[in-house]
């Protein structure tokens, strides 16, 4: 199975979803090939569904996970390791750990949580689908399993086994059969321990209208509500929540494996989330039109540069930044070329629109007269970068965070 239709919430099994909004035919968010992969491209349908009875907000397609991450594009320690690292140091003195306790990180990536967790001479180990992203990990001397994690994967590997902590870093979205997930990480988990997920929020995605952040890697948008629907089918309990900053705007949850009585915290957040309309689906009619109003005038500014004679280069080939060029309709003839440092990614494509990714050292050599911003969250860390090569006056094209705002040039 390549490519197939939802045919029910992923959470509650509900087969009358409603469709809200329609994001266009667009390639796999994770897709930069290489010139004579090109032609090979595929695009898809991307609807935004939501379904009423357990307020899950899903992608109407379904790829097959062997085509969107065995051999995966995206390493978490490009501008995320300071991230990780307090997490480590976070989690360590959270849950007071020690070498005595085992911990599981699912989808595991480049071993950038799972490095410095065994710095601080932790037992954990890593679980990672990705062939070459896993090998990265193992180079670091991480202790990695190249596999799926789900139920049956859980008794293959960990029968017999139980966990103190089981964490799930910015995958938990990705995964088609997450009961499965659920499933197996309630099985070899400790009575009364905890699992921890970091995911993007829905609330922040509406607000900030990050349509960029919606594509078909990314089936589930996640309110707390939906997964406190989602949990407490397995007799777990959200104990605890934080929001963060990574991907400009997640949350980090903390689900306990027993069934207890939800925090004052909590129950609070559930009744904002409904306040806001976060799980009714009307609320996102007006979320479709912002959108394809946004689009719209990102299409004309950079339309409107080249044809005033400016040269206009992108920086950061991120999932996002692929999303964003082929939703605006941005190609080659409007994006000179993209920047961008990860080696898995240089002299490759944005697939869709056939941009070329270069070098940092391609700026130094061929430099635009703008930038325009694709991995807008990490900006102020971009420019200072390239303040420091001698890039003062650039001018920088900013696509968000701002919704329906014209587009932000400093």
């Amino acid at each position: 199975m390549e490519y197939k239709k939802r045919i029910y919430c992923a959470i509650c099994k509900n087969k009358n979803l409603i469709d809200v909004v329609f994001l266009g035919k667009v390639p796999l968010a994770g897709n930069f090939p290489k010139q004579e992969e090109i032609p090979q491209v595929k695009k898809y349908d991307l609807f935004l569904q939501m379904c009423e009875k357990c307020s899950l907000v899903q992608t109407d397609s379904i790829i097959d996970s062997d085509i969107l991450f065995r051999d995966y594009r995206y390493m978490s320690s490009i501008g995320l390791s300071e991230h990780f690292t307090n997490v480590a140091k976070l989690l360590k003195k959270k849950f007071q750990l020690n070498k005595s306790h085992k911990i599981l990180e699912i989808g595991s990536n480049d071993g950038v949580l799972l490095k410095p967790l065994m710095d601080l001479s932790l037992n954990v180990i890593g679980i990672e689908p990705a062939i070459n992203i896993s090998k990265i990990a193992k180079e670091k001397g991480c202790n990695v399993i190249n596999d799926y994690f789900n139920e049956k994967n859980a008794q293959k590997y960990f029968k017999n086994q139980k966990f103190d902590l089981v964490i799930s870093n910015n995958c938990f979205a990705h995964i088609d059969d997450i009961h499965s997930i659920v499933k197996g990480t309630k099985d070899i988990l400790k009575e009364d321990s905890y699992f921890i997920i970091e995911v993007h929020y829905l609330k922040n995605l509406i607000d900030e209208l990050q349509y960029d952040f919606i594509y078909h890697e990314h089936l589930y948008y996640y309110s707390l509500n939906a997964l406190h629907n989602l949990f407490k089918q397995f007799n777990m309990s959200i104990i605890d929540f934080n929001e963060i900053d990574i991907h400009s705007g997640s949350i980090r949850v903390y689900i306990q494996n027993t069934p207890n009585k939800m925090p004052k915290k909590v129950l609070d957040r559930l009744k904002l989330e409904k306040k806001e309309g976060m799980t009714k689906s009307k609320s996102f009619i007006n979320f479709g039109q912002l959108i394809k109003e946004h689009k719209q005038g990102i299409n004309k500014e950079i339309r409107t540069l080249k044809e005033k004679g400016y040269k206009v280069a992108a920086f950061g080939a991120s999932g996002r930044g692929n999303m964003l060029l082929n939703m605006c309709g941005l190609t080659n003839n409007e994006i000179d070329y993209v920047v961008d440092e990860s080696p898995e990614r240089v002299n490759r494509y944005i697939a869709g629109v056939n941009i070329p990714i270069v070098k940092l050292s391609h700026l130094l050599k061929n430099p635009p007269d703008y930038i325009f911003i694709l991995a807008w969250n990490y900006f102020d860390m971009i420019k200072d970068k390239l303040e420091v090569l001698g890039f003062k006056d650039l001018k920088y094209i900013l696509p968000f965070p701002k919704p329906n705002s014209k587009i932000k040039q400093t």
